[in-house]
C-alpha cells in the first residue's frame, strides 16, 4: 500500500486538489482586480458581462471549498494551497469599501461650496422633465462654478412633476442645496394628449432607481410658472434659463407675465431635429411620426408659443447632441470629484449597463454644457417653426422662410465638451 503524501508549507501541492485549489484562486483574484480597476474586456454585451462575472464568482467559490478540502481531507499544507484566502480578502476589502461609500453617500449631508465672490456667476433657472439625463445636467450645473442655479423646477413629460421634484429636493438637500426654491409644473401639455410610454414615467417616480430617502421628507413646492415669473422679477440682472423637456412651464410663465422677457438673457433648449430623423419611434415603435424629438412632442403647441417668443433662443437638437458621447472611461474621470460627480457618473454607467451598452447619448448635458461654453459649437441663426397640427409630422421642428428666431446647435465640438465636462465634475471637490 502507497503512503499517503503530503506537502509542506514551502512545498508545491501534493494532491491535485490543492493545485486546483492555487490554480482557481490566482484566477479568481484575477479577475477580481481587473473588475475593480476597470479593465473588464468584456464591456460589450451585458450577456459576456454576467458569464465573467459568475466565472469570477464560480472560481473564487471552487477555490475556497477545493482549498479547505486540500486542508483537511488532503492534510495539504503549501503555501499555494493558502492563497484561496487571497480572493477572499480582496473581495471582502472591495465589498467593504463599497458598503462605506453608500453609507456615505445616503447618510451623508454636504455642505455646498462657498462662491468664489471674485468670479462672475451667471443665474440660471433650471427645468427639465425629470430624466436621468436631466439629472445629470442640474449635477452639473451645480458643480460648474460659474454657475449659480437660482431655481429648479420640473416639467411635464417623463416625470410626473409633482412626484419627480420631491426626488430632486431630497438629492439637493443631501448636496448642501436643501435652500434653492422647487417648481412642478402641470402634468399635461397645453394642448393635446401626447405623452411618453407609462413605463418611463414609473420609472421616473422611482427616481429611476436610484436612491431618493424613501419619501421620508415633504418639500415645499411652488407652481413653476408662477416660480418662473417670481425670479425673473426679482432679480437684478438677466436670468439664463435652462430647459431640458417640454416647454410647458416657460410659455405658461409667458402668459401669466409676458413682461418677464424684458429680464430673460437667454434661453437653451434640448430639443428638436433638424437635420436628422427624430426619436418618438425609440420608445412608441408603431409610430409613424419619424421627424419629431421627445421634448417638442410631448408639448408641441408650448414650443411653438416660445420659439414666437421674441427672445433670444439657443437650441440644441438631435442633430447635435448625436455626435457626443460618453463611455465608462470618460465618467471614471468624473469620479476624482466627490459625490456629486459620483452621482452623474452613475446614473450614465448603470443606463449603459442596463442598455447592455459601451457609450451612451448625453442630450441634457450637452446643452448645459454649451450654455456655460457655447465657443464649443457654432450657432446657426434659423428660423424655425413647430408643427402643432394633429398627423405624422407633429412636433416637427422645421425651417421654413422668414426671418432667423432660433440659435441652432448642428456641429458641436465633441471633444472640447467631454474635455470640459470631466473637467468640471473632476475639479468638484
Amino acid at each position: 500500500m502507497s503512503k499517503t503524501r503530503h506537502s509542506g508549507f514551502f512545498q508545491r501541492p501534493a494532491a491535485k486538489t490543492g493545485w486546483w485549489s492555487a490554480g482557481l484562486a490566482i484566477l479568481a483574484t484575477l479577475m477580481i482586480m481587473v473588475n475593480m480597476l476597470g479593465l473588464n474586456p468584456l464591456e460589450g454585451p451585458s450577456l459576456l458581462v454576467t458569464v465573467y462575472d459568475l466565472t469570477m464568482f464560480a472560481s473564487m467559490v471552487l477555490s475556497i471549498v477545493l482549498g479547505v478540502i486540500a486542508l483537511t481531507s488532503k492534510r495539504e499544507r503549501s503555501w499555494m494551497v493558502w492563497l484561496f484566502l487571497v480572493p477572499v480578502l480582496v473581495f471582502a476589502g472591495a465589498l467593504l469599501f463599497m458598503v462605506v461609500e453608500r453609507s456615505s453617500y445616503t447618510n451623508h449631508v454636504e455642505t455646498a461650496p462657498t462662491p468664489d465672490a471674485s468670479i462672475d456667476r451667471l443665474p440660471v433657472v433650471y427645468d427639465d422633465d425629470g430624466s436621468p439625463d436631466g439629472t445629470s445636467a442640474l449635477l452639473y450645473l451645480l458643480s460648474e462654478p460659474q454657475v449659480e442655479v437660482m431655481a429648479v423646477s420640473v416639467s411635464y413629460g417623463e416625470a410626473h412633476p409633482q412626484v419627480y421634484i420631491q426626488h430632486l429636493g431630497w438629492m439637493l438637500e443631501r448636496y448642501g442645496y436643501g435652500n434653492l426654491p422647487l417648481g412642478a409644473g402641470q402634468d399635461a401639455p397645453l394642448a393635446g394628449s401626447n405623452s411618453f410610454p407609462e413605463p418611463v414615467r414609473e420609472a421616473s417616480n422611482d427616481f429611476w432607481g436610484f436612491d431618493s430617502g424613501g419619501g421620508s421628507q415633504v418639500y415645499p413646492v411652488q407652481d413653476s410658472a408662477e416660480l418662473m415669473v417670481k425670479m425673473i422679477q426679482a432679480s437684478n440682472e438677466p436670468i439664463t434659463l435652462f430647459i431640458s423637456g417640454a416647454l410647458t412651464n416657460l410659455a405658461n410663465a409667458l402668459r401669466l407675465e409676458p413682461g418677464i422677457s424684458q429680464n430673460i438673457d437667454a434661453v437653451y433648449i434640448m430639443g428638436g431635429a433638424i437635420n436628422v430623423p427624430g426619436n418618438i419611434k425609440g420608445l412608441l415603435p408603431d409610430t409613424l411620426n419619424l421627424s419629431a424629438e421627445w421634448n417638442i412632442y410631448a408639448d408641441p403647441l408650448a414650443a411653438s408659443e416660445v420659439f414666437a417668443s421674441g427672445l433670444e433662443l439657443y437650441l440644441v437638437p438631435l442633430d447635435a447632441t448625436n455626435q457626443v458621447t460618453l463611455n465608462e472611461k470618460d465618467t471614471a474621470i468624473w469620479r476624482k470629484g466627490g459625490s456629486i460627480a459620483d452621482f452623474a457618473a452613475d446614473i450614465y454607467d448603470s443606463r449603459m449597463d442596463s442598455w447592455g451598452r459601451n457609450e451612451t447619448e448625453i442630450w441634457d448635458l450637452v446643452t448645459a454644457e454649451l450654455m456655460m461654453n457655447p465657443e464649443h459649437c457654432a450657432f446657426s441663426r434659423l428660423a424655425l417653426e413647430v408643427v402643432t397640427a394633429e398627423g405624422n409630422s407633429e412636433g416637427q421642428t422645421r425651417i421654413v422662410e422668414g426671418t432667423p428666431n432660433v440659435n441652432v446647435c448642428l456641429e458641436p465640438d465633441a471633444e472640447a465638451i467631454k474635455q470640459m465636462l470631466g473637467q468640471v465634475f473632476s475639479a468638484r471637490d
